[in-house]
């Protein structure tokens, strides 16, 4: 089989793994994309019900689980703004002490606590502001609320895994600059310039299909095989069903392969020859050119004849393990009781669970009576905190407790959390849960260079590891060392024309 040329890919979810602020953060290749595949930005800001669940009274909350707080409690409120807040929900000087003396803690980790959140000092005074700066970088979030600010553990720990759905880790490897960029609290006293505008942080989070990006990779296999499946634009492609005989056809200028995985490529002067498992059995293919977009640190493994300075570029790039499980339940009465939305639940083994996006679009209609299913998010990250272990050591370790963790320890932790957190509303695991579908990345988010872990000229190593060698380029959202679905897309183009070039 000889095909002129060829992209290869070990994942297709990998490149594609978040959409988020298309308006700030999208090059015009990444718009141009979107807008040739029927994408109307703008469509999303009527899809997406952003005040359906506050319309309900629901608003997010916070869980205290008894063994880090002591006792278990759902506080209905979330005094901490920081990625995805909504700015309406501020709270006044009163209404934030009124929340805090809900909260499970001493009474000198709560003043601690709205002290951080209303009225920050100066912690590090008498430094300069370069100085400063500089100490954030080299200090993570955690150390900065406990050794800096004097906050306690139970403060610490109310921080501990709310970045965990954003950047993998916990508080403990995340450095104090990185949080300060998010909107954690503590900063604001430290008389530092304005960090300006953060469209990870400012923008809303409504730029969401109801399947989140599968729908994207559904509009480019459209996009490239016509009569893949129906329909024309951005609002049929939710439902319309997918035509998989049509991918893989000989007379098609464009052929998906699926279930074969990519296990070594060779450029030789006429063009890359490679090899792949299908159904069990090895197969090999001739081309021009080819793009490999599957996960960078693979790729040393199966083009060893790479420079060693390449290959241990990309082996720098340990991705980060996630776990997003999706639980139907019969109905979100109980939610809707105790006035909840979504649970930041700190200490405890789900560190988010939510109820799904409000998203209507094309054939789909959303959840909007707590009578009706709902479809939950709950988020698990596995680490090593607090033990002095940086972020690759500890998505190393998480993705050992992955590989041991089996689909009844997930159930029962499932169960045993959304009990705890909404049993006083009335929920019973046993009675309303109906489906649970656990999605175990062992390799989700790229990994983004750390202050705490990566000194020096990062960027030097972020260009070794994708440097084009011979016909062979490399692209994914790897080679853009971040997990959004925009820098796939670039990534894709830089890729392609470095081959054109």
């Amino acid at each position: 089989m000889n095909l002129r040329s060829m992209a290869v890919s070990c994942s297709v979810t990998a490149a594609a793994s978040r959409y988020k602020s298309p308006k700030a953060l999208y090059s015009k290749v990444a718009k141009g994309l979107l807008r040739d595949l029927g994408v109307k930005i703008g469509r999303f800001e009527t899809a997406f019900d952003r005040k359906l669940y506050s319309s309900l009274g629901l608003k997010p909350g916070v869980f205290f689980a008894r063994e880090a707080f002591g006792r278990d409690v759902l506080v209905a409120g979330d005094p901490v703004k920081i990625i995805d807040s909504d700015p309406s929900a501020a709270l006044s000087d009163a209404g934030l002490t009124a929340l805090v003396d809900q909260f499970p803690m001493t009474k000198g980790s709560k003043a601690q606590l709205v002290k951080l959140l209303r009225q920050p000092a100066d912690y590090l005074a008498g430094k300069t502001a370069e100085e400063k700066a500089a100490l954030l970088k080299t200090t993570s979030y955690r150390d900065y609320l406990l050794k800096i600010c004097d906050m306690s553990e139970q403060v610490a720990n109310f921080f501990q895994n709310r970045t965990h759905d954003f950047h993998g880790v916990g508080c403990d490897a995340v450095a104090a600059s990185d949080a300060r960029d998010d909107g954690y609290p503590g900063f604001a006293g430290l008389g530092l310039p304005s960090e300006g505008a953060n469209p990870y942080r400012d923008e809303p989070y409504i730029y969401h299909f109801p399947d989140g990006n599968a729908s994207l990779a559904r509009l480019l296999v459209r996009a490239l095989i016509p009569g893949s499946a129906p329909g024309h634009t951005m609002e049929d492609i939710v439902t319309a069903r997918l035509d998989y005989t049509m991918l893989d056809r000989p007379d098609h200028h464009v052929r998906i392969r699926l279930s074969s995985t990519c296990i070594r490529v060779h450029d030789t002067p006429k063009g890359p020859e490679i090899a792949y498992v299908n159904v069990g059995k090895v197969h090999r293919v001739a081309g021009r050119h080819a793009i490999l977009a599957g996960f960078n640190m693979m790729i040393p493994y199966i083009m060893p004849e790479l420079p060693e300075t390449q290959r241990q570029a990309l082996s720098q790039n340990v991705k980060a393990p996630l776990v997003y499980t999706n639980v139907v339940i019969r109905n979100w009465q109980a939610w809707h009781n105790l006035k909840v939305a979504s649970i930041a639940a700190p200490m405890s083994y789900h560190s988010v669970v939510k109820l799904d996006y409000p998203v209507s679009l094309g054939g789909y209609r959303c959840p909007r009576n707590p009578s009706e299913p709902m479809v939950l998010h709950l988020v698990h990250v596995p680490t090593a905190p607090n033990k002095g272990n940086d972020a690759r050591t500890q998505y190393r370790l998480g993705r050992y407790e992955l590989l041991e963790t089996t689909f009844s320890k997930f159930e029962d932790h499932i169960r045993n959390d959304l009990d705890r957190m909404l049993g006083p509303g009335g929920f019973s695991s046993a009675r309303d849960i109906a489906a649970i579908t656990v999605n175990r990345w062992s390799h989700g988010y790229a990994y983004t260079a750390s202050p705490l872990f990566d000194r020096g000229d990062w960027s030097a190593t972020v260009t070794a590891a994708r440097q084009r060698h011979g016909n062979v380029a490399i692209a994914n959202s790897d080679a853009g060392w971040d997990a959004y679905v925009h820098t796939a897309i670039d990534e894709a183009s830089r890729a392609v024309h470095e081959l054109l070039g």
